[in-house]
């Protein structure tokens, strides 16, 4: 905790790893020979999908390579699923062929996370196919028609080894599937007709393989591996499956998915308009990250769905200024080791809107979690930010030191929280600040309500991300914020340059750092986020370039207010 920030600020540059769950699917070059031989031209080009993990968003036990291709009238799979024993049972179709070991696809044709459709193939080709009306989770919204087929399904599964030879050791198995499009753009009561998608729509999509190993004690298990993780115990969370593109391309041509522009928006601002949202989206922003109100959330969330726009609630955490029904409780607010409560102005850090809660209080977890269920309930929003998830400076950036009079190379008590009562008693021993087990304690407590509020959201069927200092291991040391354990899809590390003294290889280096960490967990995405004010025209347009040179999904910016004409004109000569 004594090196403090300083020791981290400028980091070696790191291997960048980017597995964000897109894919672009190009046109076949070919015809195809569903044989399970993958010999034809369009397979030898077709890009693979990126790796897959467990559920959780961990790496995953098991690989699988996975492609894609489509032409006017199917769209083709192809999987790759190494094991050293291929195994089969099941040879009656619909039978329930997770039992064996096998490969699944999941598609939401609509992205609305209604009327999806599911495709189950075991190691002896047999298929089990069908259509649900809702997620399990909706109750009896949810139907599932097992018995639904899909017409004109091709497919086929080759063996790199042996069938059911336990005794021998094996490559892997390949399938191949041809779907026809009319039983995807248009199933249940639609009429059926053969239309693949148009040049740049998108659909959401899911994989999984299912093994069973069995252990040392001789008894069967069951290992999930999947395309995007649900961070749940279920596959069946289509506002978390992945989004895949279809290109009117060649498969084999040059091409990059489109990235996220994401913009922080002050939802309260009286002077924002509409016409503010079309400017936005013709400049390249596609997602808004909305505080304020209740209603101005909503309203600005309708206004962005009319543009096509990921709409994002951005909801303060831990620290709540002016919150009405936490002010009400004073033993619900975080303490400092001097003893002072952020309940109290007079006594709260740095600033009078510093009233940080403590996230050891169950109270306090079960409050939030209301809060974020209350913002994922407006159907005109599809994800929810945590924002200041995490404790008060104890280190502030090294470029605000000045402001505050305050040299914080040195560990300084009244910015060291949280030592109320309930933490103390928690913890079971004299809180000292060196103390490593004391650190952890603290660290752990700010993760599991970033988890907690995280899994209640998405059981609304929404994503959640969190705005985060700029690397896990930064934040840890700053703010008790090890974002590398919050069980996240999605975050926005606040790379403001500025800040921390630092240049633009500061931001990039940072970025590699945390992308690195998160992929070690949980296969968190990261949109660096930009300090509009950090850049004037020219350094802001090369240096988008040069962001997306590396990091190709995308970036948010801070925030509207700055984001002016010239800034506009920059964002859009970048993109």
């Amino acid at each position: 905790m004594q090196k403090t920030v300083l020791t981290l600020l400028f980091l070696g540059s790191a291997t960048m790893l980017l597995a964000e769950p897109t894919y672009l699917c190009q046109k076949a070059i070919d015809p195809i020979v569903v044989d399970g031989l993958l010999d034809e031209a369009s397979w030898q080009k077709a890009k693979a999908l990126p790796p897959m993990r467990d559920l959780s968003g961990k790496p995953a036990r098991y690989e699988c390579t996975i492609q894609m291709t489509y032409d006017d009238e199917y769209l083709y799979f192809a999987a790759i699923l190494p094991t050293p024993n291929i195994n089969g049972t099941l040879t009656e179709r619909d039978s329930i062929i997770y039992h064996d070991d096998d490969f699944e696809i999941f598609i939401d044709p609509t992205n609305t996370g209604r009327n999806y459709l599911e495709l189950e193939i075991n190691a002896l080709n047999t298929v089990w196919d069908l259509f649900l009306t809702a997620p399990y989770r909706d109750g009896n919204a949810c139907i599932a028609i097992h018995d639904w087929d899909i017409k004109g399904l091709k497919h086929a599964v080759s063996h790199q080894g042996t069938l059911n030879h336990p005794n021998d050791v094996d490559t892997s198995w390949t399938v191949e599937i041809a779907w026809p499009w009319k039983s995807i753009t248009h199933h249940a009561t639609l009429p059926r007709t053969a239309e693949p998608p148009t040049h740049g729509q998108e659909m959401r999509f899911n994989f999984s393989r299912v093994d069973h190993p069995i252990d040392a004690n001789g008894k069967r298990g069951e290992v999930n591996t999947v395309w995007s993780a649900t961070r749940q115990v279920t596959i069946h969370a289509p506002e978390q499956w992945g989004r895949v593109r279809f290109s009117k391309h060649p498969v084999g041509t040059p091409e990059d998915f489109p990235p996220t522009i994401g913009l922080w928006v002050h939802g309260n601002d009286e002077k924002l308009t509409e016409n503010d949202l079309a400017t936005w989206a013709a400049a390249g922003v596609n997602m808004v990250v909305i505080d304020g109100k209740p209603e101005n959330v909503q309203k600005i969330a309708r206004w962005a769905k009319k543009f096509n726009m990921t709409t994002v609630a951005w909801l303060w955490t831990l620290n709540r200024p002016g919150d009405k029904v936490a002010l009400t409780h004073p033993e619900w607010y975080a303490v400092s080791a001097e003893g002072k409560s952020c309940w109290k102005e007079a006594d709260r850090p740095f600033v009078p809107y510093y009233q940080f809660l403590c996230p050891s209080a169950l109270e306090v977890r079960t409050y939030l979690t209301h809060c974020a269920e209350e913002l994922a309930a407006m159907p005109e929003i599809d994800a929810i930010q945590l924002d200041y998830i995490r404790q008060p400076d104890l280190v502030l950036p090294t470029g605000l030191w000045k402001n505050y009079n305050l040299d914080m190379s040195q560990y300084l008590a009244p910015y060291d929280f949280c030592y109320c009562q309930r933490c103390q008693t928690n913890y079971g021993k004299e809180a000292n600040p060196q103390d490593a087990e004391w650190i952890e304690y603290r660290l752990n407590a700010v993760a599991e309500t970033a988890n907690a509020i995280a899994s209640a959201v998405r059981a609304k069927g929404k994503r959640v991300g969190a705005a985060v200092f700029p690397t896990p291991e930064m934040s840890a040391a700053m703010v008790f914020q090890a974002w590398d354990r919050f069980q996240l899809d999605f975050a926005y590390p606040m790379l403001y340059a500025k800040f921390y003294e630092a240049d633009t290889n500061w931001i990039l280096s940072c970025l590699a750092k945390g992308q690195a960490m998160t992929q070690a967990n949980y296969d968190t995405r990261l949109y660096p986020g930009l300090h509009l004010p950090d850049f004037t025209e020219a350094e802001l347009k090369a240096f988008l370039k040069q962001l997306l040179d590396v990091h190709p999904h995308g970036f948010c910016l801070f925030s509207h207010e700055e984001l002016t004409p010239t800034r506009i004109k920059a964002l859009k000569e970048a993109l």
